[in-house]
């Protein structure tokens, strides 16, 4: 099992050996199902899957180089183990180990989305206390401390990181569980996004945790039910009001210094989102973000907006750069489908890029974004299409398992 703690070496017996070891765990991933079958006694199953813990699975998530050393043939054998009655006690601490780790969140989608979700779904429905033990590691943002110098910038940065890949974490569980099962623990969780939503440039946490505050609120939209959700939409109007109006916001002004150029990125494609899934409750609010009559296509002479989206269009300029899709593409390929997908990522304005400088996000997205909303979200709305929950969800965790957008301590 040593050869799948690093990585192969040039010469061209190394990848073969490789090969070999991850053929081992492949085997035993066949047989890990059998195994009462093979040695009869209890006592015997639990030694031997005792035996896999410590020999295989613990020291490939222990490994300096995990994830790289993860493969499919390792988590199905953990998948496997983790179906064996009688051993939740080894599975369960590997599987926390590798979860908890600050690491996790460099692993590929392909990997996550086959392998890793369904592994957090068994593990959730075995331990009712996965997600009141993340959520309890949310701390309040507090200004308490040394308050300038490399110090109070390290404990920032340390604060920041570890709420962020708390904010994760509790997402990634919602997105591999069905839907509404984490109904009891929503009240707690609505108080932890308020007390972090109160958070400020120079709090710690600071207000660098908003981007992945809004990721977990668009996990709730996609696995809660809207009657459940009546004490999230405030906080999500409120919160997507002040984001996008910050685009306009004066440089170094407290809107421009809250929310940076990822929370405003998240932001508009949490309500492109809630717009696609069109919640119940949801529906209610929309007017006041983009116009939702025939008025967003066929536009009168003195035609004045109100929705929040189209008055930042006409601010900003509404033509659209040349390296975006052209507008009038865009109803014509929303009522041609049979689904309803977001207006940002594939299929629509492209959101592929770092954006550190505020004019490449605005010129590239949010100009776009802003001027053809309405009109796309009007025409996919009268496509009759039904919305495309798997595109939602593959757009989310791609979000959450990009770890270039995670804090880095000093």
């Amino acid at each position: 099992m040593g050869f799948l703690d690093s990585p192969p070496e040039s010469d061209s017996a190394s990848p073969r050996v490789t090969t070999k070891a991850d053929d081992i765990v492949g085997i035993l991933a066949t047989i890990a199902p059998n195994l009462p079958k093979i040695l009869f006694e209890p006592d015997r199953v639990t030694s031997a899957v005792n035996t896999i813990s410590v020999s295989v699975i613990g020291p490939t998530f222990k490994s300096k180089s995990f994830p790289e050393n993860i493969s499919q043939s390792t988590l199905v054998l953990l998948y496997q183990v983790a179906r064996l009655p009688n051993n939740q006690k080894s599975w369960k601490k590997d599987l926390a180990d590798a979860f908890n780790d600050s690491r996790f969140f460099a692993n590929s989608l392909s990997l996550v989305e086959s392998d890793w979700l369904p592994l957090l779904k068994q593990w959730t429905l075995s331990d009712k206390e996965r997600m009141p033990e993340i959520i309890s590691r949310l701390q309040a943002p507090t200004t308490a401390g040394i308050v300038f110098g490399v110090g109070a910038t390290s404990a920032r940065l340390e604060a920041d990181r570890k709420t962020q890949l708390n904010l994760r974490r509790a997402a990634t569980l919602i997105l591999a569980t069905g839907n509404d099962h984490f109904i009891a623990d929503l009240p707690p969780m609505l108080e932890k996004i308020v007390d972090l939503l109160s958070a400020t440039t120079t709090s710690s946490a600071s207000s660098t945790t908003r981007a992945d505050i809004y990721l977990l609120m668009h996990a709730l939209a996609l696995k809660t039910s809207a009657v459940h959700l009546a004490s999230l939409w405030p906080i999500v109007n409120a919160e997507l009001h002040a984001a996008i109006s910050s685009v306009v916001a004066p440089d170094h002004s407290l809107p421009a210094n809250t929310f940076n150029n990822y929370s405003i990125l998240q932001a508009c494609k949490l309500l492109d989102t809630l717009l696609c899934i069109a919640p119940d409750d949801f529906q209610l609010h929309e007017w006041l973000f983009i116009t939702d009559t025939i008025d967003a296509v066929y536009r009168p002479p003195n035609f004045q907006p109100i929705a929040l989206v189209d008055e930042l269009s006409e601010e900003l300029g509404s033509t659209v750069l040349a390296s975006t899709m052209p507008t009038e593409s865009l109803p014509i390929q929303a009522s041609n489908s049979l689904t309803r997908k977001p207006l940002l990522g594939p299929g629509g304005i492209s959101i592929e890029g770092s954006w550190e400088r505020k004019d490449e996000l605005v010129g590239k997205v949010l100009r776009p974004f802003f001027s053809q909303l309405s009109i796309f979200a009007f025409e996919t709305t009268y496509s009759l299409g039904f919305p495309d929950w798997e595109a939602c969800k593959t757009g989310l965790l791609k979000d959450l398992f990009d770890e270039t957008t995670i804090v880095k301590a000093l």
